[in-house]
């Protein structure tokens, strides 16, 4: 049974309630988007925005959508996504839980003769500087054999060091997606690692800039992440 972007949404607006909440929304632009290490269009630029919705008791939702470039019948992505997330007693660590939607209109969903659409579910552990996350694919609409189906599983580490200069920031990560097809016969090597570092400037009633490093290990017989050179982008954020 496919996961309804509609029920994710009306089973978390239920579980709000009415509690004190704040409404928020954020606008960006990058000179290319990159999502896990592999460009989303194209290696062109993307404009970028959303919405996003918190109660003080740490329930959360939110949707995010992007211009996207596959080479298909695509050209943008619809993120939507719901979670809670908090502290854990006085540990200093804290967790979040949540649910995304990924949606490909024009070409996900089984009426739009697409298979793009996919749902995760996500994890995360913080401590101090340091985050870690677990996203796993509970329903995909892809059901051949390859990336982005049904059991797929992506790790990501990240730091943002405490520099206190001027508005600087630097934040460093490493990740792994570890596809549930890979070495198989008929798709070959899916799996990779991706790493990256970013120095944002926050520019106060401007947003903040910044200017951003990443690479993969894979190349170009691999079937997910084919380009191995590394690869910088810049970008402009501001959040309302």
């Amino acid at each position: 049974m496919k996961f309804s972007k509609t029920i994710l949404a009306s089973a978390l607006l239920a579980a709000a309630g009415v509690a004190q909440a704040e409404l928020s929304a954020n606008i960006a632009a990058q000179s290319n988007y990159y999502f896990r290490g592999v460009t989303q269009t194209d290696d062109k630029a993307a404009i970028s925005g959303g919405l996003d919705w918190g109660a003080d008791s740490g329930l959360y939702l939110g949707t995010w959508m992007s211009n996207v470039d596959f080479g298909g019948k695509e050209d943008v992505e619809v993120d939507l996504y719901g979670g809670f997330g908090g502290d854990i007693g006085d540990t200093g660590l804290g967790y979040d839980l949540s649910v995304w939607y990924y949606w490909y209109p024009g070409a996900g969903g089984d009426a739009q003769g697409g298979d793009l659409d996919y749902t995760e579910v996500s994890g995360s552990l913080s401590f101090g500087m340091l985050t870690g996350t677990v996203n796993y694919t509970i329903d995909s609409e892809n059901d051949d054999d390859g990336p982005f189906v049904d059991g797929d599983l992506y790790y990501n580490a990240s730091i943002d060091l405490p520099i206190d200069y001027e508005g600087f920031g630097v934040s460093a990560f490493i990740g792994y997606y570890d596809f549930t097809d890979d070495g198989k016969k008929n798709v070959g090597d899916l799996s990779y690692t991706h790493w990256g570092i970013g120095v944002s400037k926050d520019a106060g009633e401007f947003g903040s800039f910044s200017l951003n490093y990443e690479q993969t290990d894979g190349d170009e017989d691999d079937g997910v992440a084919t380009d191995e050179n590394p690869n910088f982008w810049i970008g402009w954020a501001k959040d309302f």
